[in-house]
């Protein structure tokens, strides 16, 4: 009799280990490159955020990386690339407008660059707790003595 207790205890803990993914928070994805000198950054994380802009605005806070970033957000504005990985950190006005856009490849002479005219939104959304968004550069850009480019989509739970 103990037996069959054992066997269906083991069997409830397997059933409840293999739905755990389904029971978890939806993840975000990322899709699409963000090219430095030809080489993709391959990003592959994204989280997201409700952010204080300037002077009680409020805003998006999104980050894009190719390694699983945890800690706060904001830190990734002066972070490098050499450290954390390829990443971009936006921050968006409420209504999609990037306010400003970090970037910082690990292919990249410079480190990590600053963009605000060269990305440009192409859709952005909040739909209950999770952001969407697209955004690209229009061709290839410069900086100093790189060329990149950027077309990613993205959707993230936002964080509490």
């Amino acid at each position: 009799m103990a037996a069959g207790r054992a066997w269906r205890v083991v069997s409830m803990v397997a059933i409840a280990w293999l739905a755990a993914p389904l029971w978890a928070a939806p993840q975000g994805t990322v899709q699409g490159s963000f090219v430095l000198d030809g080489v993709d950054a391959k990003l592959t994380h994204v989280r997201a955020a409700r952010a204080a802009l300037d002077k009680g605005k409020s805003g998006y806070e999104v980050l894009l990386s190719a390694r699983p970033a945890d800690g706060d957000l904001s830190s990734w504005r002066t972070a490098e690339p050499a450290e954390r990985g390829s990443f971009i950190h936006l921050l968006f006005e409420p209504n999609g407008a990037i306010w400003v856009a970090d970037l910082g490849h690990a292919a990249a002479k410079s480190g990590r660059f600053g963009v605000v005219t060269e990305l440009e939104t192409v859709s952005f959304g909040v739909h209950g707790d999770r952001l969407t968004g697209h955004v690209r550069t229009r061709g290839e850009q410069s900086f100093g003595d790189d060329r990149y480019s950027v077309d990613l989509t993205f959707d993230a739970p936002l964080e509490k």
